[in-house]
């Protein structure tokens, strides 16, 4: 499904790491978020991966700060918006 068409203009992945003593309590946290639509936990410099659909870039923003600025067990996060998709689960974007 294009994502434009409900309202989504902008998706950004965060590489988060969190004390591993909170790396449940602080998934279990961001789960509930109407934007989040994914979330794992992974290895290597990050333990933890969200993905974020929202409206706009104000959005992303408002998201680091009002969701994730709270969260106090977060040691560091790398956003990577997304650009452009070329391919989302199977389907070819125009």
């Amino acid at each position: 499904m294009d994502l434009t068409l409900l309202g989504v203009h902008a998706e950004a992945l965060m590489w988060i790491s969190v004390q591993p003593g909170a790396l449940e309590e602080t998934a279990e946290a961001l789960t509930v978020h109407p934007q989040v639509r994914f979330v794992a936990a992974t290895t290597g410099p990050a333990n933890l991966l969200v993905a974020l659909a929202a409206t706009d870039l104000d959005a992303v923003y408002a998201f680091l700060v009002t969701t994730i600025g709270p969260l106090s067990r977060i040691t560091a996060i790398d956003t990577t918006p997304l650009l452009a998709t070329a391919k989302r689960t199977g389907l070819a974007r125009r």
